[in-house]
Order: structure tokens, then C-alpha cells, then sequence
């Protein structure tokens, strides 16, 4: 390790960490996974700042990160030196290698998430990790186009289409949160699918983290018949964790309005990417989903579990 860092397991006083940690990697949504963590931290003495950290969570001799979460992984500082990086991956090992981890798994965010995202991959190739799973994440980014000008003709004629029908989106209040969950669950249901999470365990992250959640929906009338849960999962990304739309309104694809007006909040709300999601059907990628989202101004990116069996 470098003269003048050091790697422990517990955040000195008084240091600062001196990055922003994605809200799936901060100690709160960490303890609604599980209670029993290993944290692993890099630290510069000088001017008392954490440079780079990862929670695993410890079963089965495996090390996970996350746990149950969409991704886990390494937080860092943007301004982080290559070899630091590798280095800190190194003595992170090493510390598994003494709690008798044989298997290492980590979900890493989407590449579009951070700039520094191809440095943590090629490091993690050349320390031996392989690639495990490869998914493909799809996001709108904010910039000086409305989304209309974004987006292709045929959206552009759907979206016309269900304001003229009366359709009209709005953001619904964070108490609404069980009906919003209950009409996506039907949704799912009426294309043979479900839900990751109960409403019960929804509930409970929601209170823990209800600063972070933003519910949107799409009305014909008084019904509504398309809506989001979506997270802001950092200060510059909004990610739209569940959503979907009545079938019987298949003809008027609400959920082009609904999206519309989610990048407008975006823009509001000075959020600088707004993530769709992956786009995968029993493990394989879901192209007429993906092609979709790419149709309503989204770009790709990859996002990767690595895997690495220690010695």
C-alpha cells in the first residue's frame, strides 16, 4: 500500500469520506439487507478522508456485494490513483482470505453510473475476476434536448396521442406508495410476471429511506393506468426501479407519458441521468424492451457481476 493510506475496518473520528456513496452502498440500506457486514475501508491520515470503500456480507464461505440490492461493489474518490484502486482490491482479498471466503462476487453498477467505471473493470479482469453475468442497463441523459426531441417519430405519435385521449401524468404523494405498488403488481400479473419485493418489505425500505423515493403515475380520469417507484439513488441519478401499465391501455403506451414527464422532473430537479433499468427475459436480454427505451432517447451500458474464486 502506499505510503500514507492504510486499509481498517471501521471509519476513524473524524474522517470524512470524500466521495458520494450510492444509496444502495450507505449503512442504512445496507442494515435492510442484513444486519452482519465486513467494511472495508482506505483511508489517507493526512487530511483524514476515505478514500474508497466496500461492504460484504459473509455467508457460505462466499463474500457478496450486495447482498440482495441491484448492485453493491466499490465506492471511491473520483480523484483515486490506479494503483491505489488495485491496490485496495488486493488487501480486500486479503482480508477475505482470513475470514475463510472462497468466492468473491461483486454486482457493479452500470458503467454510465460513473466515469472511472472502465478503470474499476480492467483492474478487477487483471486481479483474475471473470465476468460472471452480463446485463444491459438502458438511461436517458439530461442535456439541452426536450424529450420530445429526443425521441422518434412513432413515440412522438403516442405520446400526441395520449394527451389528446386525456391521459395526463402526475407525481403522486409518497403515501400513495401501496396503491402505486399494487396497480404495477397487476401490471406484472396481466403479462404473466411479478415483483422482486413484497409490498411488506417495500414498506419497510420506503420509511427507512422515504427521502429517496419517488412515486409517478399517468391517469385516464380518476384510474390510474400507468405509474413508477422510482429511486434516486444518488444526487445525479434517478432510477426507475418498478413500472408499468394496464393492458387495456396498451393502445395508447401511457408509459411514453409517463416516462416524459419523469425526464422533465429530472430537468427540474437538476438529475443528470434517469435510469430505465435492464431489459432481460429469463436471463437473456429482452430486445424489444431494450430497443423501446432506445427509441425514447436511452443509451446501453453494461452492467457486470464479477466473480473470483481465492486460493
Amino acid at each position: 500500500m502506499e505510503k500514507g493510506y492504510s486499509v481498517v475496518t471501521e471509519i476513524p473520528a473524524a474522517f470524512v469520506r470524500d466521495y458520494d456513496t450510492f444509496l444502495f452502498n450507505n449503512s442504512i440500506h445496507l442494515q435492510l439487507q442484513s444486519a452482519d457486514w465486513l467494511n472495508i475501508y482506505l483511508v489517507r491520515k493526512l487530511n483524514q478522508k476515505v478514500i474508497a470503500e466496500i461492504s460484504f456480507h459473509i455467508e457460505d464461505n462466499r463474500a457478496l456485494s450486495p447482498l440482495r440490492a441491484p448492485f453493491g461493489s466499490f465506492s471511491f474518490s473520483p480523484e483515486i490513483s490506479p494503483l491505489l484502486l488495485y491496490q485496495f482490491v488486493q488487501e480486500c482479498e486479503s482480508l477475505l482470505l482470513m475470514r475463510k471466503v472462497k468466492l468473491i462476487i461483486l454486482k457493479e453498477p452500470p458503467l454510465f453510473y460513473r466515469i472511472s467505471g472502465e478503470l474499476t473493470h480492467a483492474i478487477l479482469f487483471n486481479l483474475g475476476y471473470r465476468a460472471s453475468s452480463a446485463e444491459i442497463s438502458s438511461g436517458i441523459r439530461m442535456d439541452h434536448l426536450s424529450f420530445e426531441g429526443k425521441i422518434e417519430a412513432w413515440e412522438k405519435r403516442k405520446l400526441k396521442q395520449a394527451k389528446e385521449n386525456g391521459l395526463i401524468f402526475k407525481k403522486i404523494s409518497i403515501e400513495e406508495s401501496e396503491n402505486v405498488y399494487q396497480v404495477i403488481l397487476k401490471c406484472r400479473s396481466e403479462r404473466g410476471h411479478s415483483l422482486s419485493m413484497t409490498i411488506d418489505e417495500l414498506s419497510v425500505t420506503i420509511s427507512a429511506l422515504k427521502g429517496s423515493f419517488c412515486l409517478f403515475g399517468v391517469y385516464f380520469q380518476k384510474e390510474l393506468v400507468a405509474a413508477s417507484i422510482a429511486i434516486r439513488v444518488h444526487q445525479n441519478i434517478l432510477y426507475n426501479f418498478y413500472s408499468g401499465h394496464l393492458k387495456k391501455f396498451d393502445h395508447l403506451s401511457p408509459v411514453v407519458l409517463l416516462i416524459c414527464g419523469m425526464y422533465k422532473y429530472c430537468g427540474t430537479e437538476k438529475i443528470q441521468l434517469l435510469d430505465l433499468g435492464t431489459s432481460a427475459l429469463n436471463g437473456q436480454p429482452n430486445f424489444s424492451l431494450l430497443d423501446f427505451k432506445l427509441r425514447m432517447g436511452a443509451v446501453p451500458s453494461m452492467k457486470l457481476t464479477f466473480e473470483k474464486e481465492l486460493a
